[in-house]
């Protein structure tokens, strides 16, 4: 080529790469500008989602899908978290099984079952969970526990308006129910206290008395037992043999952590469900995660009680009952929501 001919291409090709260096400078200041004023998120290094999924987020007009995020790591206990909760902030929630409200929440299931224990089996569980340990009531069917009486598991429990609630202990011995002192006499048994912190303790009767039991300051206490879980939170593998055996109806109370707890009746004496030894609950009990556990007064008292009548099957048809465990429904105000008939799991 001749030199003529290179001397005129020369400032051309100079030219042009001057127009491109410019091109880059200019489109790289104002990237720099957009990721300053916050157009573009910045995303650290080690975060997993890529840059053009970033983009999609800062560009409303775009409708590709948004990326997957991986879960927030924990963050130190003295900052703000988020704790799952089984009450519903919103008003009521009632459907089917399960009852759920801003300070109370309760599951009920019916389980059928013929291999743990080698026998037909039919039980129900309340999981209850509430807010203030003053929600675990109990009621006479007297109508007072200043006085003994009796009447049936249903008139009892609408009385009180309970939403769900299983028999209680015929109220011997040393008697609290509902935070008011009844009776001070102290038997031999296991006592069951309900503290006002939400605990459940296990005291033996023949090694406490008034003022340790005075001490805990219980909302409610029951009189009857066995215990069935140890103070190791293992299931009690004896019982004295005064106390009653066989496989019969039961009715018992669990305990998970203060504001948690079950309500657990065993149908027995029938074709269908031939009822557990106290050996055989205790292990039943320890199994559903219980902590603590105590029996109550079974055999044809045995009742679960939900949302307006009884839905076990009593032993001989049931008889009347002395006392109830319960938790009662809320006032629904104007927030009140029914998803479903009330029913049970099966």
């Amino acid at each position: 080529m001749k030199k003529s001919s290179l001397k005129n291409i020369l400032p051309a090709c100079l030219l042009a790469l001057s127009c491109i260096v410019f091109t880059v400078v200019t489109g790289y200041a104002l990237f720099l500008k957009e990721r300053v004023e916050g157009q573009i998120p910045v995303l650290p290094e080690s975060s997993e989602v890529t840059r053009s999924a970033a983009l999609r987020t800062a560009s409303p007009q775009m409708s590709s899908p948004a990326p997957t995020v991986e879960p927030i790591p924990a963050v130190d206990a003295t900052d703000e978290q988020i704790v799952s909760s089984p009450f519903w902030s919103d008003g009521i929630l009632f459907e089917n099984d399960t009852y759920r409200s801003p300070t109370m929440s309760v599951t009920v299931k019916m389980i059928r079952d013929s291999e743990v224990f080698h026998k037909n089996l039919i039980y129900y569980v309340a999981d209850v969970h509430v807010s203030d340990v003053t929600q675990i009531r109990t009621a006479s069917a007297s109508g007072s526990f200043k006085r003994i009486g009796f009447d049936s598991m249903e008139n009892t429990c609408k009385r009180e308006n309970a939403l769900v609630a299983i028999s209680g202990d015929f109220c011997p011995g040393f008697l609290i129910r509902n935070g008011e002192v009844y009776r001070r006499s102290i038997k031999h048994n296991d006592i069951c206290l309900l503290l006002k912190t939400g605990e459940m303790v296990i005291m033996k009767g023949k090694e406490t008395s008034v003022k340790r039991i005075m001490d805990k300051d219980p909302w409610q206490t029951w009189d009857f037992g066995p215990a069935l879980i140890d103070a190791d939170g293992n299931p009690v593998r004896s019982f004295l043999p005064g106390e009653i055996s066989g496989g019969n109806p039961r009715s018992c109370i669990g305990y998970y952590e203060p504001g948690h707890y079950c309500f657990v009746i065993v149908d027995g004496r029938q074709k269908q469900s031939a009822g557990v030894t106290l050996r055989e609950l205790a292990l039943l009990m320890h199994s559903l995660g219980c902590t603590q556990a105590y029996n109550l007064d079974g055999g044809a008292t045995a009742h679960f009680f939900y949302h307006g009548k009884v839905r076990n099957s009593p032993s001989g048809g049931g008889r009347k009952v002395g006392d109830i465990v319960y938790v009662a429904f809320e006032p629904y105000g104007e927030s009140r929501f029914y998803c479903g008939k009330a029913g049970l799991s099966k």
